[in-house]
């Protein structure tokens, strides 16, 4: 591993005192990093772990699946019908949908993919930097070794101390766990209790509205209307349903933390420093919410020490007092 100087710009290796170039001394770049020492991690948990990578990995294989469907859906439609035979189709619109989608965000600040992004790893290159999009794109489509080698390709990510996948050493990249600084902050988590109630009443506002729009669109006379635009009719207002239920959380969220159910409660949703989520951290919680109820993770405030469920876990969130 090697490290650039921050005076003439040189890579040298990293144990290296003095700069053999231009003698720029290494320990002043110490003094100055100083006093965040003891946040950084060592380097056994410098690379992200094997059980890591491997959920970020099922949670975006089932985003783009998701995306997979709903194009096979339109093709479907107005194309071509789908079928056991021509089925292969969705395969050849997944690959080069999985390879983009993880290149292109690999060459984002995120630096990794959304499942990596939730799961606070990233995707460098050998000298801890963001990969570039043609390596980003080398990484993703030497993935294919991990397939042909039975996954063996894949498992080799336990290995220490790079923990590299078959495709992170051709492409001389490495998946690494972000560094989070602590926060001299205090937060006051909610009550587990007053979580539940919030939902509850979320809950209640959301089959209101829904129940709202059903009323009011019923009340449209469709009997002058031809049977399709009947259809239409009756489509489009499941549809904002589904719209209203996706997006009431995370657009509540996203703009001051807090929902009608949490601001009657008085609690908000932050980051663990404190900050309001973006409307992609919000929509991600919402995606993951069947986790909390298959895995009893909406029972994990009881015995955490942030009172955070699965959910907030993933997305590095929790609930607090207002």
């Amino acid at each position: 591993m090697k490290k650039g100087c921050p005076k003439c710009g040189r890579m040298v290796e990293s144990n290296v005192r003095k700069c053999p170039y231009c003698n720029y001394n290494f320990d002043e770049i110490d003094k100055f990093f100083k006093k965040i020492s003891d946040e950084k991690y060592n380097e056994d948990e410098k690379y992200a772990g094997f059980v890591k990578r491997l959920v970020a990995g099922l949670f975006d294989i089932f985003v783009i699946s998701v995306f997979t469907y709903f194009i096979l859906v339109l093709i479907d439609k107005y194309i071509a019908k789908i079928t056991l035979e021509n089925l292969y189709i969705g395969l050849i619109i997944y690959i080069p949908l999985y390879i983009l989608y993880n290149s292109i965000c690999e060459r984002t600040s995120w630096h990794g993919s959304l499942g990596k992004y939730i799961l606070n790893i990233e995707v460098t290159d050998e000298y801890e930097n963001p990969v570039t999009f043609p390596k980003a794109l080398l990484r993703n489509i030497s993935k294919i070794l991990n397939i042909v080698t039975l996954g063996i390709g894949f498992i080799i990510s336990v290995l220490p101390p790079q923990k590299q996948a078959l495709n992170d050493k051709v492409s001389k990249t490495f998946v690494i766990n972000k560094l989070i600084m602590k926060e001299n902050l205090k937060l006051y988590y909610a009550n587990p209790l007053k979580r539940l109630l919030a939902f509850v009443l979320d809950v209640l506002v959301i089959g209101l509205i829904c129940y709202g729009l059903l009323a009011l669109v019923n009340l449209i006379n469709t009997q002058e209307f031809t049977l399709e635009i009947v259809n239409t009719i009756n489509c489009a207002k499941y549809i904002l349903c589904l719209v209203i239920i996706l997006f009431y959380f995370p657009f509540s969220e996203s703009r001051s933390g807090s929902t009608i159910g949490k601001n009657i409660m008085k609690i908000k949703l932050v980051k663990l420093d404190g900050q309001i989520p973006g409307f992609i951290i919000c929509f991600a919680r919402e995606l993951i919410l069947f986790l909390d109820v298959i895995t009893l993770g909406f029972l994990l405030p009881l015995v955490t020490s942030k009172k955070q469920t699965f959910k907030d876990i993933l997305t590095r969130t929790t609930i607090i007092d207002r």
